[in-house]
């Protein structure tokens, strides 16, 4: 190797494990920084409330969607889709019975 790109090199390195460890430093800290200021903590809280927000409205309004779509029978193929007929492809029922029914005797409806 030549003299010059060894000492290039040597300093290049001297200079990346400088920039290294000063990040560390600056990381570490952040880390105390934050856990004095209970910057964990709260994000804990924030995300523990949205778990709850999504567990008590969003899955029961999902689900209560799902049961209507199926009441309604719609379909996105009748609806979005340009140049098929959905009619080919019929959704397939229990016995011969509506959707309705089916919820009707499920105890759903």
């Amino acid at each position: 190797m030549h003299p010059v790109s060894a000492l290039t090199f040597g300093i290049f390195l001297a200079g990346y494990i400088t920039a290294r460890w000063d990040l560390v430093t600056w990381l570490y800290e952040l880390a105390f920084f934050a856990w004095e200021h209970g910057v964990i903590t709260r994000a804990l809280k924030g995300f523990a409330i949205l778990t709850i927000v999504f567990f008590l409205v969003l899955i029961p309004v999902e689900r209560i969607a799902a049961r209507e779509a199926e009441l309604v029978g719609f379909t996105a193929c009748s609806r979005y889709s340009f140049g098929s007929d959905c009619s080919q492809h019929p959704r397939p029922l229990e016995g011969g019975i509506s959707a309705r029914e089916q919820l009707r005797r499920r105890g759903s409806f």
